[in-house]
């Protein structure tokens, strides 16, 4: 069986690409699913001096509300998925996290800016593409 990570933020966006996988799957069967969202690195004025503990318990707390909705469209056409939270720079960290579950792709949701915007912007999909050794399926 294949595995793909679908990284997603809790954008429209990102849910697409949750839909994209429901047809994948009914068009060339069963795949594993690795649901990730990465919450980039707070800055320290950003935490006002909170413990690390509360800092790592609340970007957790986002993480999970970012998957929710792409969660739900998965569960709802009966395609089971596991969960996972990274911390970081949110590109470099997803092609870690592909590689430490040994997915065979990365799905990805993008707004379709273009190239030229996407390099002005600091696209995390255009660095995606950059940065990762698997095949990386961004849908529109």
């Amino acid at each position: 069986m294949h595995t793909v990570l679908l990284a997603v933020d809790g954008s429209e966006h990102a849910d697409r690409a949750a839909r994209f996988l429901v047809e994948f799957v009914k068009d060339h069967g069963p795949i594993e699913i690795h649901l990730a969202n990465v919450e980039p690195e707070p800055i320290a004025w950003q935490t006002h001096g909170m413990e690390e503990k509360a800092i790592d318990a609340h970007l957790k707390a986002v993480a999970r509300r970012s998957m929710k909705s792409a969660r739900d469209i998965l569960k709802a056409a009966g395609l089971p998925c596991r969960t996972h939270f990274g911390r970081g720079e949110v590109a470099q960290t997803l092609v870690l996290l592909a590689d430490k579950w040994r997915c065979d792709g990365i799905v990805i949701g993008t707004r379709g800016l273009g190239a030229v915007s996407g390099l002005a912007l600091g696209s995390v999909t255009w660095k995606l593409l950059h940065l990762s050794r698997l095949p990386v399926i961004c849908v529109k």
